[in-house]
């Protein structure tokens, strides 16, 4: 309905009348309840989500599973092995099983994370301002925008104060396009060209502004081109890839010994349906096909187990980055520090007061008018719950203002905003032009320094006089003073002007101004931080604070938590400027702290570290500092107080804008890889062991050592059950003590090649000992001596999974107790061998027979030799020198 109606051309009052809305209230909650029946959600179409029937139905869409599904079937119908069949088919469900759930807790687990970084937007409904979901939208909803904000829906503007948008991701213009509110009578006009509407999608780079929503959904100019395009595949990790690709080449590798295995076999006299049968469970043994879906399913479980520690990964390959992180690039304010500022010092009449101790300025009216200003030249507001909401700063001041008498409320109803110069990170500064019985006041605040060198008189002990060089100076010089103690400090002045402005801008408003004085705030560092750092130190990662505070102020936060010493140094925006990022990046690691800088300096910081080639975690708020964080190898946007802008361009959101939050998310990430690592490396090992167990047996003339179902058995159960307990291991307690891995260090790297080899060699050798010894010196029958090796191969590889648990530290370290997960797969695995080897009816499904005291004997000593070897190779590094000496 509403996509039809060529809203430019409607005047405001038309655009209110037709939408049933009220320019000074909104949509009341009955006329929203109509509208959302209507119009629905307003969200872009998106691919439909796999039910569970579809999830189920996928875990057989793999080649190989239709390989064992065709090998049944042959089995069953061709053969007449009807139990073979049945148990291959059992697998296969079973296996499907365990895909279906890991991967429906992974899709549940990404739904979650969309629904917490699902974007709001600030509305006035029934006369109260609120955020909501994006999603609730609705026509005719009044939108509340400012810097920052990313457009929510289409809508026609209402008001407009200086208010700029970026709609370059709609219209490829690459300068923000000015608004204003006036109809355009043209019908026919492009999009670039309609000044009084703002499209879903697009940015707001600057001032404020109302609109009324005209359009949501798929009726917007951006649902309009959604559905014009086809959905992007999500990226792949550089893990996933170089697992497809290792998988490719075991394939190979396997299918060769398939038809080795398979011919000699059948020249020994084994029938070409059984060896059909062992080859094709063998090729199933050895390639991992499982990996990328449990792969996936661990990203997804272990980035949500990060979101519910305020971390919330936007991209899946940051989780890789975050465990490679050597530099951490952090704000200052609300990350390293509260963001609860307070004002504690004032400086009028050229004297300094504590805030407790101010009884003899209360009546000066350089007080007071420090305090209209405070309230007055200010964007903070206050929620439906009386909460108030903005800039740390500004909510500082506006409730310093309230406590002493002097509430904004009040003091608009005489002084009316007419006009506003809003904030920006060139000039430092803030102005407001206000209308007072006639008179035109011009409120401004900022930095010191940039409101002295505008200011031309000075207002002292209620009289007005110039301000001289020699007054600036001072002022300037207790400013230093002050911030030297972590204050921040902000300045206040104003002036008087004949007349409103034509164009009010900082030509008009911001000269000649009259100085009134200072307010110092201070926001203490976070008590975790100081952890924080420790942590970080111990894990080799460096961290350098980047703040657009005063140097003075961002030294003695920067001393106080430990990131400047005799070997780091701290340098402002200035002396940043005119190095070149070479030039930069011969210091960079002797800089602890940069200040005063603007966000177009920390796209130089990045580069700069990245010269070194460092891996670079930076975060941001602002819309200016999108650029840095897309930029850094792992982009961190602020979840209270970041803007949209920042968040969209970001790798992660801290939902508390805590720095020790990134500290934690570094090691839940270093944790994920190491897990996922674990058992990669543990499957691929017992997979070597499977193949060359049966490669070496029909090679050296051996009888077929294993049979389809038991292999089958033993990537199901062993394999299976402690792989996924792997991926629950808890964190080792080194795991912050050692240096990050080297992003472009691959998984399966060379020497990791060499010592998987080994590991499935000294299986092999294990197990396949106790295969001749039972077949030959202790005089067993072909079925004992399969059940002897089955058994072996099983325990043994259960017992390897405990190798895993660490790189370096032997079996029997406590560090291999730490898992109760693992020993519950053990003990799971352990008793379901037991029952296949020793339960009656069980026995014919699986060829296995009952074994004795002695038997069992041989199969613990063969399993117990094996992973004792493993472990003595490991603990002594015997292959790491081989690998070095080659």
């Amino acid at each position: 309905m509403n996509n039809t109606i060529l809203w430019h051309t409607k005047s405001v009052s038309e655009t209110i009348k037709q939408l049933e809305t009220n320019i000074e209230t909104g949509l009341t909650r009955e006329k929203i309840k109509e509208k959302q029946e209507i119009f629905g959600l307003n969200i872009l179409s998106e691919k439909e989500a796999k039910t569970p029937f579809k999830i189920f139905l996928s875990q057989f869409e793999d080649f190989i599973v239709w390989v064992l599904a065709a090998a049944a079937f042959i089995s069953g119908f061709l053969l007449k092995e009807l139990l073979d069949a049945l148990v291959i088919l059992t697998i296969l469900i079973i296996n499907a099983i365990i895909g279906f759930v890991q991967e429906f807790k992974a899709e549940k687990a990404i739904s979650a994370l969309k629904e917490l970084s699902s974007p709001t937007a600030k509305v006035i409904r029934s006369g109260s301002e609120e955020e909501i979901k994006s999603s609730q939208l609705v026509p005719g909803d009044l939108v509340v925008l400012e810097a920052g904000n990313r457009v929510p829906s289409d809508a026609r503007l209402v008001e407009s104060i200086n208010f700029s948008v970026d709609e370059s991701s709609l219209t490829g213009e690459s300068e923000p396009v000015n608004k204003k509110t006036t109809a355009i009578p043209a019908e026919i006009i492009p999009l670039g060209d309609i000044k009084n509407m703002i499209f879903m999608g697009t940015t707001v780079v600057r001032g404020r502004g109302k609109a009324i929503v005209a359009s949501t959904g798929q009726q917007t100019e951006m649902g309009k081109i959604a559905e014009m395009m086809q959905s992007a595949p999500e990226k792949k990790t550089p893990l996933q890839i170089e697992l497809k690709k290792v998988g490719k080449k075991i394939a190979f590798i396997c299918l060769a010994v398939c038809v080795i295995v398979f011919i000699s076999g059948v020249l020994r006299g084994y029938s070409a349906a059984q060896m059909f049968l062992a080859s094709v469970s063998l090729a199933v043994a050895a390639i991992p096909e499982g990996l990328p879906a449990i792969v996936t399913a661990s990203f997804a479980i272990g980035v949500q187990r990060m979101a519910d520690k305020n971390a919330i990964l936007r991209k899946l390959h940051a989780v890789e980055t975050l465990g490679s992180t050597t530099t951490i690039c952090t704000d200052k304010t609300g990350t390293l520090t509260q963001n609860k500022m307070a004002v504690e010092l004032i400086h009028v009449n050229n004297q300094l007061f504590e805030i407790e101790k101010t009884q003899e300025i209360e009546k000066s009216e350089s007080f007071h008018l420090l305090l209209k200003i405070s309230a007055l030249c200010n964007d903070v507001r206050k929620d439906v719950n009386n909460q108030l909401i903005g800039d740390p700063t500004e909510t500082a001041l506006f409730s310093f203002s309230e406590s002493f008498g002097f509430p904004r409320a009040n003091l608009e109803k005489n002084y009316p905003r007419v006009g506003e110069v809003p904030f920006d990170s060139h000039r430092k500064m803030m102005s407001v032009v206000n209308k007072n019985n006639g008179e035109i006041f011009v409120f401004v605040k900022g930095a010191p320094e940039q409101i002295l060198n505008r200011c031309s008189s000075v207002l002292a002990n209620n009289s007005i006089i110039k301000i001289s060089k020699e007054q600036i100076k001072e002022i300037l010089s207790l400013n230093n003073e002050i911030a030297e103690d972590a204050y921040r400090t902000i300045a206040f002045a104003y002036k008087k002007l004949d007349s409103i402005p034509a164009q009010i801008n900082e030509d008009t408003c911001e000269n000649e101004l009259i100085y009134v004085g200072l307010a110092a705030l201070l926001d203490s560092p976070r008590p975790e931080v100081y952890e924080a750092i420790k942590l970080c130190k111990n894990a080799h990662i460096n961290i350098i604070m980047v703040t657009g505070d005063h140097k003075l102020t961002a030294r003695a936060i920067g001393n106080e938590i430990g990131l400047l010493g005799k070997d780091k140094k701290i340098i402002d925006g200035e002396e940043l400027e005119p190095l070149s990022e070479e030039a930069l990046s011969e210091k960079i690691h002797q800089i602890g702290v940069f200040a005063r800088v603007a966000p177009a300096h920390k796209v130089k910081i990045i580069k700069s570290l990245k010269l070194k080639n460092e891996i670079v975690a930076m975060t941001g708020d602002g819309v200016n500092d999108a650029p840095a964080i897309k930029n850094a190898d792992v982009g961190i946007a602020m979840g209270k107080v970041g803007t949209d802008v920042a968040k969209e361009a970001s790798d992660m959101i801290l939902a508390d804008d805590n720095f020790a939050t990134i500290v934690s998310a570094i090691k839940e990430g270093r944790l994920i890889f190491d897990n996922i690592k674990k058992f990669i490396l543990f499957l691929l090992s017992c997979n070597m062991s499977e193949v060359l167990t049966m490669f070496i047996a029909m090679l050296i003339g051996l009888p077929l050592p294993l049979l389809p179902i038991q292999i089958l058995w033993i990537n199901l159960v062993t394999d299976g059950l402690p792989a996924i307990a792997l991926g629950l291991d808890p964190a080792d307690p080194e795991i912050m003590n050692r240096p990050p891995r080297k992003l472009e260090e691959g998984l399966l790297t060379k020497k990791r090649q060499l010592d998987l080899f080994v590991q499935g060699f000294l299986l092999t050798i294990g197990s396949l000992s106790s295969f001749v010894v039972a077949l030959n010196i202790m005089g067993a029958g072909l079925e004992k001596a399969r059940t002897v090796i089955f058994a072996t191969l099983v325990f043994s590889q259960l017992f390897h999974s405990l190798s895993f648990r660490s790189e370096s530290k032997t079996l029997l370290s406590k560090n291999s107790f730490l898992n109760p997960f693992l020993f519950l797969a053990i003990g799971g695995a352990v008793i379901l061998q037991l029952g296949i080897t020793s339960v009656s009816f069980l026995q014919p499904i699986f060829h296995t027979s009952t074994l004795q005291l002695k038997d069992w004997l041989l199969v613990l000593s063969a399993s117990f030799a094996s992973v004792i070897a493993i472990d003595i190779i490991k603990t002594t590094k015997i292959t790491d020198r081989f690998y070095r000496s080659n």
